[in-house]
């Protein structure tokens, strides 16, 4: 007759008299026992033992996708990630289910999305089934939202002795809701006719440079005996990343200033 002396096996799984174990495990871990087997005579011997029982494989999203995966185009690898995977026995297998797509110019890499995010559109939706090596499955399904990549528009901003001169530039794409930061990047001589010194270009004292509700503003003071003329070349920084600890950037934006001498 067999029996479990010290200990016990797994929970869901028994020991019948003959020797044989039944059922299905409830949970994982490390269950240590003693088996005991006697015979009609009264002999009898014992084996200690134990059984490693893996949990069942689980993938989860992570925090940052619970709702969606928020993702700029032009982005590389970095914001691919979407889900966690606990449990199971590794070697795991990744496959996407039918019926599911990934954004355009990536492709699937374990839980996370390989490659660059090249096209917009509003929602991605797909499933992947994770099998592990005992063939236990589980699935997870991530959305993303591949938004555009920030834009500036060029713009010129004229104006008088008396006035100065503000323009509004606008803002496109970007992070939804995000405030991206604004760099002037050079500034050259303006060829337009005007009463301006051609060389001095270097922004005039008490120039502004501000971004706020969806606009870059560039303001020039009033008083400039000598006026001001220049070409400036703008880029704005993005909140998101579009490569390992790199933040998106738009392409170069121009704005030509022109204020006339007083």
């Amino acid at each position: 007759m067999w029996t479990i002396s010290t200990g016990g096996l797994p929970d869901g799984l028994a020991l019948a008299p003959g020797g044989h174990v039944s059922g299905t495990p409830t949970r994982g871990g490390g269950f240590s026992f003693t088996v005991q087997v006697s015979d009609a005579g009264g002999s009898a011997a014992a084996l200690p033992s134990t059984i490693a029982i893996a949990a069942a494989p689980s993938a989860g999203l992570i925090a940052s996708c619970a709702r969606y995966c928020s993702v700029e185009v032009g982005c590389v690898d970095v914001c691919g990630a979407f889900g966690t995977l606990t449990g199971g026995t590794a070697p795991f297998t990744y496959a996407i289910q039918p019926g599911g797509f990934v954004p355009v110019g990536t492709h699937l890499n374990a839980l996370s999305l390989a490659g660059t995010f090249t096209q917009r559109a509003q929602f991605w939706q797909f499933t992947v089934l994770v099998t592990d090596a005992l063939g236990q499955t589980t699935t997870i399904s991530p959305t993303f939202y591949v938004f555009p990549h920030i834009s500036l528009a060029s713009g010129n901003c004229s104006g008088n002795y008396g006035t100065g001169c503000s323009v509004r530039l606008p803002i496109s794409g970007g992070t939804p809701g995000g405030t991206p930061t604004v760099r002037l990047v050079s500034t050259g001589p303006n060829p337009t006719q005007g009463c301006w010194p051609r060389a001095n270009t270097a922004p005039p004292k008490g120039y502004a440079l501000t971004v706020a509700g969806g606009y870059v503003t560039v303001s020039i003071p009033a008083g400039l005996l000598s006026g001001y003329g220049a070409v400036w070349t703008l880029m704005l920084t993005d909140a998101s990343l579009c490569g390992p600890n790199t933040n998106c950037t738009s392409p170069a934006a121009t704005v030509a200033i022109g204020v006339q001498c007083g």
